[in-house]
């Protein structure tokens, strides 16, 4: 990790680990009850990587001298138990339940240093991978194709760099992916709205930049899409405002220009939405999109030169708690209905 990540950058991802793996997380796994015998082609990978990252599981864990699809591995651990890591899980009902594959792999906050092996790429039965919060250097490779069944990737807060593979695109069965807290660079691959499935995208401080590709319309299961402190430029799309399941978006520190798009008057499952820093290249933004946001826990619109009255009937917002409409140019009264907001804690 660079000496400038800064302790507000690591506080976030680490709620980004903990909300990717939380919010849409893999099947808890059942235990198997199996005298199978892990994949030796995947065996002799996993042991590969962790020799060149210089790590090592507690033998009490599973096998770590020969067999490791064993112990914890197969014992319905869960993948987040924090007294497993590194931790794999394995799936062992191929071949008429004689062999087991590695299909989740955590290494977590080991303080792992390099670079990723080319191994780690031919296990190809992989669901569920996090290396996150480690010194992870180089690029991420094309060959993260080979791993097709891939759902949840997370590699937030490293020091990976270079432009984002392309091929992140053919991994159709991610749920979730975060690659936050690193140092690439260049634009979001286009080939990134084939994810049909995704549900959330964590791109934090991740030293991307350019405008939001337009297949990125094609993301309509999105949920979470957080792109805090990335150069990201141009117009903000009008198409997001038909990713109805979007729940949470923040876009701060980014370099927008105004105004927010009136589509967003759709996003009516919207709970958490931050927009600041916006220019004023075409305009000011009005608040009148927010008009069917009635779910909403926390609006931040800092400073993107607004030009309006805050609604008379912004009491209709009962579960706001946070609410900042500061740097803007605001006129007129503030209504009563502000004030009889039970939840509100922050203004």
């Amino acid at each position: 990790m660079s000496g400038g990540a800064s302790l507000s950058v690591l506080v976030l991802f680490l709620c980004i680990s903990g909300r990717a793996q939380a919010q849409v997380s893999a099947p808890a796994p059942q235990p198997q009850v199996t005298n199978a015998t892990t994949d030796p082609s995947q065996a002799r990978a996993l042991n590969s990587v962790f020799e060149k990252w210089k790590i090592r599981a507690n033998p009490e864990q599973w096998n770590t001298t020969g067999d490791p699809c064993t112990g914890a591995a197969i014992n319905a651990t869960k993948f987040d138990d924090t007294d497993y890591n590194p931790l794999i899980i394995c799936d062992c009902s191929y071949q008429s339940s004689t062999i087991c594959h590695i299909t989740q792999l955590k290494v977590y906050d080991l303080k792992v240093v390099g670079v990723i092996p080319d191994e780690l790429w031919s296990l190809t039965s992989l669901t569920n991978l996090n290396l996150a919060l480690n010194y992870l250097t180089g690029p991420l490779s094309a060959a993260i194709a080979n791993l097709t069944g891939l759902q949840y990737f997370t590699v937030g807060i490293n020091d990976l760099s270079g432009e984002l593979p392309k091929e992140l695109g053919q991994l159709t069965e991610l749920r979730s992916l975060a690659f936050g807290g690193n140092n690439f660079s260049g634009s979001l691959p286009s080939e990134l709205g084939n994810l049909f499935n995704l549900q959330q995208l964590y791109i934090d401080s991740s030293g991307v930049s350019g405008e939001i590709p337009p297949t990125f319309a094609n993301l309509q299961n999105l949920e979470f899409f957080w792109a805090r402190n990335v150069e990201l430029s141009g117009r903000i799309p009008d198409f997001i405002g038909n990713w109805s399941k979007l729940t949470s978006l923040r876009f701060q520190g980014n370099s927008f220009e105004g105004p927010i798009p009136f589509a967003f008057s759709n996003l009516t499952s919207m709970q958490e939405l931050r927009i600041s820093d916006l220019s004023n290249a075409n305009g000011s933004s009005s608040l009148a999109f927010i008009e069917n946001m009635k779910a909403l826990n926390i609006l931040e619109l800092r400073n993107n030169n607004i030009s309006d009255s805050i609604p008379s009937d912004f009491g209709v917002y009962q579960s706001l708690s946070q609410l900042d409409l500061s740097f803007n140019n605001l006129t007129g009264q503030i209504p009563d209905s502000l004030f009889n907001l039970s939840s509100l804690s922050i203004l």
